[in-house]
């Protein structure tokens, strides 16, 4: 069974979700850790709009991850 292969997005916190999510899918990474600092993911956003993690979620998914 093969695993797919991730990378934690924090030593990239300087750069937007979009940004690193886009790296990452072109240096051949399945999928990427969000940490809670820089813009990658608000835990208080996540908690009081319906919306936010679909969001992160869709923007993922455009890149294959």
């Amino acid at each position: 069974m093969s695993r797919p292969v991730t990378l934690f997005t924090g030593q990239f916190a300087d750069l937007t979700l979009e940004v690193i999510a886009e790296k990452a899918s072109k240096w051949g990474y399945d999928g990427i850790e969000l940490p809670c600092w820089g813009d990658h993911f608000n835990v208080q956003k996540a908690l009081n709009d319906s919306n936010y993690c679909k969001g992160r979620h869709e923007l993922l998914g455009t890149y294959g991850l």
